[in-house]
């Protein structure tokens, strides 16, 4: 383990804010708000709270609104609430119960409306206009 990763260590309970980590492992069960470059949450691990992140790995449960560049869940992984990326990768066996929203962008996506004939098609945060011609 390098200088720059920090870790909560298994049997571990943690509650509050976590700061000034350039990487964190989690083992433990922990409850907090971090803004983070890479996250790993462990096999037995459990993490409630929001993560902004660069790379989040999850291979226990993790319950909240996690907004990261990449995410990668493994077969053991249970996640529920919302997670927002930019690429996802999912192993076999993964749990999903929450909503995914793909590829946002905060400053492009709020609430673009347009009218349209007879048709809107709508995504996770926007509205997006869909012309139909006939051929």
């Amino acid at each position: 383990m390098s200088d720059q990763q920090s870790s909560i260590g298994s049997g571990a309970k943690f509650k509050g804010k976590i700061t000034g980590a350039k990487a964190l492992e989690i083992n433990g069960d922990v409850e907090a708000d971090i803004d983070i470059g890479k996250i790993t949450i462990g096999q037995d691990a459990h993490f409630k709270g929001g993560i902004k992140a660069d790379l989040a790995v999850i291979s226990g449960i993790y319950e909240g609104t996690m907004q990261a560049e990449s995410i990668w869940l493994t077969d053991t992984s249970r996640v529920s609430g919302e997670i927002r990326y930019q690429s996802l990768q999912m192993d076999r066996g993964a749990a999903l119960n929450c909503r995914v929203v793909y590829n946002w962008d905060d400053t492009d996506q709020k609430s673009k409306k347009s009218k349209t004939k007879d048709k809107t098609v709508e995504t996770s945060d926007e509205t997006i206009e869909e012309n139909i011609e006939n051929e």
